[in-house]
Protein backbone atom coordinates (compact mmCIF):
# COMPACT_ATOMS: atom_id res chain seq x y z
CA UNK A 1 0.00 0.00 0.00
CA UNK A 2 1.35 3.24 -0.76
CA UNK A 3 2.06 6.15 1.79
CA UNK A 4 0.12 10.00 0.30
CA UNK A 5 3.28 11.32 1.79
CA UNK A 6 5.76 9.85 0.18
CA UNK A 7 6.87 9.15 -3.69
CA UNK A 8 5.66 5.86 -4.43
CA UNK A 9 9.05 4.21 -5.27
CA UNK A 10 10.33 6.11 -2.21
CA UNK A 11 10.43 2.74 0.47
CA UNK A 12 11.72 0.78 -2.61
CA UNK A 13 14.49 2.85 -3.39
CA UNK A 14 15.85 3.30 0.16
CA UNK A 15 15.54 -0.32 0.79
CA UNK A 16 17.33 -1.28 -2.93
CA UNK A 17 20.16 1.54 -1.34
CA UNK A 18 20.54 -0.21 1.71
CA UNK A 19 20.81 -3.80 0.59
CA UNK A 20 23.02 -2.63 -1.63
CA UNK A 21 25.19 -0.97 0.90
CA UNK A 22 24.83 -4.95 2.96
CA UNK A 23 25.75 -6.87 0.16
CA UNK A 24 29.41 -4.72 -0.16
CA UNK A 25 29.23 -5.12 3.74
CA UNK A 26 28.53 -0.81 4.81
CA UNK A 27 27.05 -1.96 7.07
CA UNK A 28 27.64 1.54 9.33
CA UNK A 29 25.98 3.61 6.22
CA UNK A 30 23.39 1.21 6.05
CA UNK A 31 22.33 1.28 9.16
CA UNK A 32 22.02 5.12 8.25
CA UNK A 33 19.49 4.25 5.52
CA UNK A 34 17.72 1.48 7.30
CA UNK A 35 16.76 3.95 10.30
CA UNK A 36 15.66 6.59 7.81
CA UNK A 37 13.44 3.62 6.60
CA UNK A 38 12.22 3.35 10.29
CA UNK A 39 11.03 6.96 10.26
CA UNK A 40 9.59 7.31 7.42
CA UNK A 41 7.72 3.91 7.14
CA UNK A 42 7.58 2.22 10.80
CA UNK A 43 5.27 -0.17 9.94
CA UNK A 44 7.66 -1.78 7.28
CA UNK A 45 8.56 -5.19 7.94
CA UNK A 46 11.30 -5.08 5.86
CA UNK A 47 12.92 -2.31 7.42
CA UNK A 48 12.79 -4.00 10.81
CA UNK A 49 14.49 -7.30 9.42
CA UNK A 50 16.85 -5.32 7.22
CA UNK A 51 18.26 -3.78 10.82
CA UNK A 52 18.48 -6.94 12.77
CA UNK A 53 20.49 -8.64 10.16
CA UNK A 54 23.10 -5.92 9.97
CA UNK A 55 23.41 -6.66 13.63
CA UNK A 56 23.80 -9.80 13.59
CA UNK A 57 26.06 -9.34 10.47
CA UNK A 58 27.99 -6.84 13.06
CA UNK A 59 27.87 -9.33 16.04
CA UNK A 60 25.29 -7.76 18.18
CA UNK A 61 23.72 -10.86 18.50
CA UNK A 62 21.43 -9.57 21.34
CA UNK A 63 19.88 -6.30 19.55
CA UNK A 64 19.87 -8.66 16.34
CA UNK A 65 17.31 -11.35 18.61
CA UNK A 66 15.77 -8.58 20.18
CA UNK A 67 14.66 -7.01 16.66
CA UNK A 68 13.99 -10.85 15.10
CA UNK A 69 11.30 -11.71 17.50
CA UNK A 70 9.33 -8.12 17.19
CA UNK A 71 9.75 -8.74 13.32
CA UNK A 72 8.09 -12.06 13.53
CA UNK A 73 5.32 -11.12 16.35
CA UNK A 74 4.50 -8.76 13.67
CA UNK A 75 4.54 -10.69 10.77
CA UNK A 76 5.33 -14.52 11.69
CA UNK A 77 6.10 -15.92 8.12
CA UNK A 78 8.50 -13.80 7.08
CA UNK A 79 11.22 -15.56 5.38
CA UNK A 80 14.43 -13.72 6.22
CA UNK A 81 13.03 -13.18 9.65
CA UNK A 82 12.98 -17.07 10.48
CA UNK A 83 16.04 -17.60 8.48
CA UNK A 84 17.86 -14.73 10.86
CA UNK A 85 16.02 -16.13 14.01
CA UNK A 86 17.48 -20.35 13.02
CA UNK A 87 21.18 -18.09 12.14
CA UNK A 88 20.48 -16.71 15.69
CA UNK A 89 19.57 -19.74 17.86
CA UNK A 90 22.96 -21.30 16.19
CA UNK A 91 25.13 -18.58 17.25
CA UNK A 92 24.07 -19.04 21.09
CA UNK A 93 24.63 -22.86 20.55
CA UNK A 94 20.57 -23.68 21.02
CA UNK A 95 20.49 -26.31 18.57
CA UNK A 96 17.93 -27.77 18.75
CA UNK A 97 15.39 -24.45 18.30
CA UNK A 98 18.01 -23.73 15.34
CA UNK A 99 17.02 -27.38 14.09
CA UNK A 100 13.18 -26.49 14.43
CA UNK A 101 13.15 -23.17 12.29
CA UNK A 102 14.81 -24.92 9.71
CA UNK A 103 13.10 -27.75 9.74
CA UNK A 104 9.47 -25.19 9.10
CA UNK A 105 11.30 -23.18 6.95
CA UNK A 106 12.17 -26.38 4.56
CA UNK A 107 8.51 -27.51 4.68
CA UNK A 108 7.48 -24.28 3.75
CA UNK A 109 10.11 -24.10 0.91
CA UNK A 110 11.10 -27.50 -0.13
CA UNK A 111 13.03 -25.89 -3.18
CA UNK A 112 15.44 -23.74 -1.66
CA UNK A 113 19.22 -24.47 -1.86
CA UNK A 114 19.99 -22.10 0.90
CA UNK A 115 17.91 -23.72 3.25
CA UNK A 116 19.82 -27.10 2.66
CA UNK A 117 23.23 -25.41 2.80
CA UNK A 118 22.10 -23.89 6.14
CA UNK A 119 20.47 -26.72 7.81
CA UNK A 120 23.45 -28.97 6.60
CA UNK A 121 25.79 -26.23 8.59
CA UNK A 122 24.24 -26.63 11.38
CA UNK A 123 24.12 -30.54 11.24
CA UNK A 124 28.18 -29.92 10.28
CA UNK A 125 28.19 -28.16 13.90
CA UNK A 126 26.63 -30.90 15.86
CA UNK A 127 28.89 -33.36 13.92
CA UNK A 128 26.28 -35.04 12.01
CA UNK A 129 28.25 -35.37 8.89
CA UNK A 130 26.31 -38.00 7.43
CA UNK A 131 22.96 -36.08 7.23
CA UNK A 132 25.17 -32.57 6.74
CA UNK A 133 26.00 -34.16 3.12
CA UNK A 134 22.76 -35.63 2.72
CA UNK A 135 21.02 -31.92 2.98
CA UNK A 136 24.19 -30.54 0.86
CA UNK A 137 23.45 -32.75 -1.78
CA UNK A 138 19.84 -32.11 -1.86
CA UNK A 139 20.35 -28.65 -2.31
CA UNK A 140 22.78 -29.23 -5.06
CA UNK A 141 20.30 -31.24 -6.84
CA UNK A 142 18.09 -27.76 -6.35
CA UNK A 143 21.09 -25.61 -7.40
CA UNK A 144 24.47 -27.39 -8.72
CA UNK A 145 26.65 -24.57 -8.41
CA UNK A 146 25.04 -23.51 -5.02
CA UNK A 147 28.07 -22.26 -2.67
CA UNK A 148 26.86 -22.77 0.92
CA UNK A 149 25.90 -26.66 -0.08
CA UNK A 150 28.74 -27.11 -1.94
CA UNK A 151 30.94 -26.08 1.14
CA UNK A 152 29.09 -28.29 3.25
CA UNK A 153 29.27 -31.47 0.63
CA UNK A 154 33.17 -30.58 0.87
CA UNK A 155 34.08 -30.49 4.51
CA UNK A 156 32.12 -33.21 4.88
CA UNK A 157 34.33 -35.51 2.80
CA UNK A 158 37.00 -33.88 4.46
CA UNK A 159 36.39 -34.72 7.83
CA UNK A 160 35.84 -38.59 6.95
CA UNK A 161 38.57 -38.55 5.04
CA UNK A 162 36.94 -39.89 1.80
CA UNK A 163 37.75 -38.98 -2.15
CA UNK A 164 35.75 -35.98 -2.49
CA UNK A 165 33.74 -35.63 -5.65
CA UNK A 166 34.04 -32.23 -5.32
CA UNK A 167 37.09 -29.76 -6.86
CA UNK A 168 39.13 -29.12 -3.77
CA UNK A 169 39.59 -26.05 -5.50
CA UNK A 170 36.34 -24.96 -4.65
CA UNK A 171 37.25 -25.18 -0.93
CA UNK A 172 39.83 -22.86 -0.79
CA UNK A 173 37.56 -20.33 -3.48
CA UNK A 174 34.51 -20.68 -0.86
CA UNK A 175 37.04 -20.04 2.71
CA UNK A 176 38.91 -16.84 0.72
CA UNK A 177 35.48 -15.61 -0.79
CA UNK A 178 33.20 -15.84 2.14
CA UNK A 179 34.60 -14.98 5.82
CA UNK A 180 32.02 -16.34 7.46
CA UNK A 181 33.16 -19.91 5.90
CA UNK A 182 36.50 -19.74 8.04
CA UNK A 183 34.27 -19.36 11.13
CA UNK A 184 32.92 -22.50 10.29
CA UNK A 185 35.76 -24.30 9.52
CA UNK A 186 37.42 -22.79 12.72
CA UNK A 187 33.97 -23.94 15.29
CA UNK A 188 34.34 -27.16 13.27
CA UNK A 189 37.85 -27.64 14.16
CA UNK A 190 37.26 -27.21 17.94
CA UNK A 191 34.01 -29.48 17.65
CA UNK A 192 36.17 -32.44 16.30
CA UNK A 193 38.80 -31.93 18.60
CA UNK A 194 37.32 -32.04 21.31
CA UNK A 195 35.11 -35.41 20.17
CA UNK A 196 38.47 -36.69 19.95
CA UNK A 197 38.67 -36.68 15.91
CA UNK A 198 42.07 -35.17 15.60
CA UNK A 199 42.55 -36.32 12.31
CA UNK A 200 39.59 -35.11 10.72
CA UNK A 201 40.25 -31.86 12.91
CA UNK A 202 43.90 -31.69 10.62
CA UNK A 203 42.26 -32.13 7.88
CA UNK A 204 39.94 -29.01 8.04
CA UNK A 205 42.54 -27.65 9.80
CA UNK A 206 45.11 -27.95 6.81
CA UNK A 207 42.75 -26.67 4.23
CA UNK A 208 42.26 -23.80 6.18
CA UNK A 209 45.87 -22.51 6.44
CA UNK A 210 46.12 -23.08 2.56
CA UNK A 211 43.23 -20.43 2.52
CA UNK A 212 45.43 -17.97 4.71
CA UNK A 213 48.83 -19.01 4.43
CA UNK A 214 50.26 -16.13 6.25
CA UNK A 215 47.78 -16.44 9.33
CA UNK A 216 50.00 -17.39 12.39
CA UNK A 217 47.04 -18.52 14.65
CA UNK A 218 46.25 -20.98 12.14
CA UNK A 219 49.65 -22.42 11.72
CA UNK A 220 49.87 -22.75 15.28
CA UNK A 221 46.44 -24.53 15.36
CA UNK A 222 47.52 -27.05 12.25
CA UNK A 223 50.98 -27.69 13.90
CA UNK A 224 49.07 -28.45 17.52
CA UNK A 225 46.95 -31.03 15.45
CA UNK A 226 49.85 -32.49 13.98
CA UNK A 227 51.40 -33.32 17.17
CA UNK A 228 47.47 -35.29 18.62
CA UNK A 229 47.32 -36.91 15.83
CA UNK A 230 50.68 -38.29 15.23
CA UNK A 231 51.05 -42.21 15.77
CA UNK A 232 53.29 -41.79 18.84
CA UNK A 233 50.44 -40.15 20.53
CA UNK A 234 48.01 -43.03 20.15
CA UNK A 235 49.14 -44.29 23.47
CA UNK A 236 48.43 -41.60 24.98
CA UNK A 237 44.38 -40.97 23.28
CA UNK A 238 43.04 -40.62 27.10
CA UNK A 239 45.20 -37.56 28.11
CA UNK A 240 44.11 -35.82 24.83
CA UNK A 241 40.88 -36.76 25.08
CA UNK A 242 40.47 -35.83 28.48
CA UNK A 243 42.83 -34.23 30.14
CA UNK A 244 43.53 -33.78 33.13
CA UNK A 245 40.68 -36.09 34.14
CA UNK A 246 42.13 -38.89 31.46
CA UNK A 247 45.77 -38.77 33.02
CA UNK A 248 44.43 -38.97 36.13
CA UNK A 249 42.28 -42.02 35.87
CA UNK A 250 44.96 -43.97 33.81
CA UNK A 251 47.35 -43.10 36.67
CA UNK A 252 45.35 -44.15 38.93
CA UNK A 253 43.52 -47.02 37.11
CA UNK A 254 47.15 -48.24 36.54
CA UNK A 255 48.25 -48.92 39.99
CA UNK A 256 45.08 -50.20 41.46
CA UNK A 257 44.91 -52.93 38.68
CA UNK A 258 48.95 -53.36 39.55
CA UNK A 259 48.26 -53.65 43.06
CA UNK A 260 45.10 -56.13 42.32
CA UNK A 261 47.48 -58.65 40.03
CA UNK A 262 50.39 -58.83 43.24
CA UNK A 263 48.54 -61.46 44.37
CA UNK A 264 48.18 -63.19 41.29
CA UNK A 265 51.79 -63.21 39.67
CA UNK A 266 54.71 -63.85 40.52
CA UNK A 267 57.90 -61.13 41.87
CA UNK A 268 59.70 -60.91 38.51
CA UNK A 269 56.38 -60.05 36.34
CA UNK A 270 55.53 -57.74 38.97
CA UNK A 271 58.32 -55.88 38.69
CA UNK A 272 58.68 -55.91 34.83
CA UNK A 273 55.03 -54.70 35.03
CA UNK A 274 55.98 -51.81 37.38
CA UNK A 275 58.85 -50.83 34.85
CA UNK A 276 56.63 -51.13 31.82
CA UNK A 277 54.13 -48.21 33.92
CA UNK A 278 56.79 -46.46 34.87
CA UNK A 279 57.84 -46.15 31.63
CA UNK A 280 54.39 -45.26 29.75
CA UNK A 281 53.94 -42.85 32.65
CA UNK A 282 57.65 -40.72 31.58
CA UNK A 283 56.62 -41.37 27.82
CA UNK A 284 53.15 -39.80 29.00
CA UNK A 285 55.18 -36.60 30.38
CA UNK A 286 58.66 -36.47 28.01
CA UNK A 287 57.27 -37.12 24.59
CA UNK A 288 54.53 -34.41 23.64
CA UNK A 289 56.97 -31.83 24.54
CA UNK A 290 59.92 -33.76 22.63
CA UNK A 291 57.15 -33.81 19.92
CA UNK A 292 56.27 -29.88 20.15
CA UNK A 293 59.98 -29.49 19.29
CA UNK A 294 60.05 -31.46 16.38
CA UNK A 295 56.66 -30.52 14.69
Amino acid sequence: MSDDTHPPDERARIQFEALALIDRRRYDQARVLIGQGLKEFPDDSEFLYLGAFVDYAQDHTDEAFTATTQLLARDPEHYGGRRLLAQLHEEHKQYAEAEEQWLGLLRDHPEDADLYGFYGHLMLLTLNTDKARKLALEGLSQEPDHSHCLFVATLTDLIEGRGSSFDATNLQRLLTEHPEHKRTAVALVIALNERGDFKGALRVGQELLRSQPDSQEVLEMVKALKRQSHWSMLPLYPMQRWGWGGAAAVTFGGLIMLRALRANIDEGTYVILNMAWLGYVLYSWIWPAVLKKLI
